[in-house]
């Protein structure tokens, strides 16, 4: 429910249906209620809810763990190339400021 200012403004509406959308729509209703109709009239007890046993041994992530920079202050640290491209940043600004 919308608590703010008054909105005049016309809210967009749907796009209706053109006939051919509405015939196919009604044709897969009708083919859905008749196949929900079988099988509502015809339930498999049978039917088996898990196919397969589970895996009884014990399933974790046995592979090499990537390496990550340090962190410092919540932060992680630069790699090489980035403390390389801050250093040339900070000269290039440095150089244009003639400090």
């Amino acid at each position: 429910q919308y608590y703010g200012y008054p909105y005049a403004a016309v809210l967009p509406q749907p796009v209706a249906d053109t006939p051919e959308v509405a015939s196919a729509k009604a044709a897969h209703f009708a083919a859905y209620n008749v196949a929900a109709a079988a099988a509502a009239a015809a339930p498999d007890y049978d039917a088996v809810g898990v196919v397969a046993p589970p895996y009884p041994g014990y399933s974790a992530y046995v592979g090499p763990l990537a390496g990550i920079p340090a962190i410092v202050n919540g932060v992680p640290a630069d790699t090489p190339e980035v403390a390389a491209a801050k250093v040339a940043h900070f000269a290039a600004h440095a150089a244009a400021n003639h400090y």
